[in-house]
This record gives structure tokens, C-alpha cells and sequence, in this order.
């Protein structure tokens, strides 16, 4: 009887080891696998919501200036996130601030509604996630949602040694939304500007455009107003007209409502034309030049 309850005994205090043991192995797998997903959920937060405004002011800078600031930029949100040097400088070169860049162009702000996780191996610190993104242009009261995937892969230090983003048919869909001729600015239901091109609108050559604007003249009076046009592919900026400020009315009118500009787009493609008062964005359109 003795030995039975000494066997019975041994065996209870076997599984009750073997559950603490597996309690503890579970626990700290959790632990684990929290600690990741903050490493990565950091880096993604850095990436894709935004641009702030900080980098937006950064994007602003002259070649030079702007090389260094957004090193410091980056450096100050990536570095810590990642295992050495290769490995941060990989993520970037192919991703960090230059996932904002388009969408500094195009007037885009996103935000990140949701991120879910995956871990590929229980044996290995792999992760596949996807990115619940949402979008808004400024001056839409239109905001829409887009998913971003990729694989984060970390070190047991819980950082990161290499990471994917898949971001091309997310792109693909966001400028298929700005991709067509839109030759109006609206904002909250009126119409503030309407732009005229030439009917002949070709790259190479300098063609004149009319800027309609229905704003009262009081709001561009003492006013700097410049035009800029962006080429939506790569990116490229070019000054369609210098920074002017506006004393008078279009000739004949009481208000813009003829303001005219001469300039020359130099490559074909989609070209968004943003129209700045003051420093500040006031109204865009968009015209394919053949």
C-alpha cells in the first residue's frame, strides 16, 4: 500500500511538474512573440502612417540639406528597431521615409486602422502581417482603405534582421484613383478652382492654362500664389510659376477668374498641378500630357 501511494505520489508531482514546466515554456513564447510584434508594429507605425509633418518639412529642404536631415530623420525611428547596421541599412534603402514620398507628392495622409500577425514557424521568429491602411487626399472629404502585407523576420533579442513590405499593388490602386484627367478642385461641395489647358497639351513645349478661381479676390489680395507640377510616376517637381503675389483682380473681372500661366512640362505622363497660397497648399488638378 505503501509503495502504491509513493508511485501515486511520484506521479502527481511528475505532471505537476511537467505543467509548470510547459506553463513557464508558454508564458515565455508569449512573452516572446509580444515582444516582436512590438518591434515590428513600431516600424510599421514609422513607415507607413503619415507623412508627418516634420518629414514634410524635411522633403522641402534643398538636395543637400534634405540628404542629411532625413538620415537624422531615420535614424531617430528605424535604427533601435533593427539587429545591425546591414540590416537597418537595407530597410532604408528600400522602404522607411521613402514609403512617404508619394504621398507627400500627392497630398495623401494615411493612418493605420489595424495590423494583424501571423508567426510563420512556432521554431522560428518569423512573422507575416498585413496592413490595414487608410487613405485620404487633403481637400476630400473621401477617405478609403487599402491592405499592405509583408514578413518581418527578428533575432532573439527581439529585433529586426530583415523585413519585407509589399507595397506595389497597393500603389497600383492608389494612383488609379488620381490617374484620370480632373480639371476641378472641390472642397466641401464647391468647386474652388478650374483649370483650362490647351487642347493640345503635349511635353516639350510651352502652353498656357487658365486658372479659373471662385474664391473672392480678398482671399489671394496681398497673397503669394505659386504653381508647382508634379510628375506622378517618379515624382519630379518643376515650378510652372514663382512664388507672386496678387495686388490685382484678372484683367476685366473683379476677381481670378481668369489668372493665366505659361510653362513647360518636360516629359509625358500624369502631371498633378498644385496651386500654393502663401506657402500653403490651396487647390490641385490633374491632366495626362501626351
Amino acid at each position: 500500500m505503501k509503495k502504491r501511494m509513493t508511485q501515486i505520489f511520484a506521479t502527481a508531482m511528475f505532471s505537476l511538474l511537467l505543467l509548470m514546466l510547459v506553463g513557464c515554456t508558454e508564458k515565455k513564447e508569449t512573452k516572446t512573440q509580444d515582444e516582436n510584434i512590438k518591434t515590428i508594429e513600431a516600424v510599421l507605425q514609422n513607415s507607413l502612417a503619415g507623412p508627418s509633418d516634420e518629414l514634410k518639412k524635411i522633403l522641402e529642404k534643398e538636395s543637400e540639406e534634405k540628404f542629411e536631415a532625413l538620415n537624422q530623420y531615420e535614424e531617430k525611428r528605424f535604427k533601435d528597431y533593427f539587429a545591425n547596421e546591414t540590416s537597418y541599412r537595407d530597410f532604408v534603402n528600400n522602404y522607411g521615409s521613402r514609403l512617404m514620398i508619394q504621398p507627400n507628392n500627392e497630398d495623401y495622409q494615411f493612418k493605420i486602422k489595424k495590423i494583424e500577425y501571423e508567426k510563420v514557424d512556432p521554431k522560428d521568429s518569423v512573422y507575416n502581417f498585413s496592413v490595414e491602411l487608410q487613405f485620404q487626399r487633403e481637400g476630400s472629404e473621401k477617405s478609403e482603405v487599402g491592405i499592405v502585407t509583408g514578413q518581418a523576420n527578428l533575432t532573439d533579442e527581439h529585433k529586426i534582421e530583415g523585413m519585407l513590405i509589399r507595397t506595389k499593388d497597393f500603389w497600383s490602386s492608389l494612383m488609379e484613383e488620381t490617374k484620370e484627367n480632373r480639371d476641378v478642385y472641390t472642397k466641401d461641395g464647391k468647386a474652388l478652382l478650374i483649370v483650362a489647358p490647351d487642347p493640345s497639351l503635349s511635353a516639350g513645349k510651352p502652353y498656357g492654362y487658365v486658372f479659373h478661381f471662385t474664391a473672392p479676390f480678398e482671399t489671394f489680395k496681398g497673397k503669394e500664389l505659386a504653381i508647382y507640377a508634379y510628375h506622378q510616376e517618379t515624382g519630379e517637381k518643376i515650378t510652372g510659376l514663382s512664388p507672386e503675389t496678387i495686388n490685382e483682380p484678372s484683367a476685366g473681372y473683379s476677381t481670378l477668374e481668369r489668372f493665366t500661366a505659361t510653362f513647360t512640362i518636360p516629359k509625358s505622363g500624369v502631371w498633378r498641378y498644385e496651386v500654393v497660397l502663401d506657402g500653403e497648399f490651396y487647390a490641385d488638378v490633374v491632366f495626362a500630357v501626351n
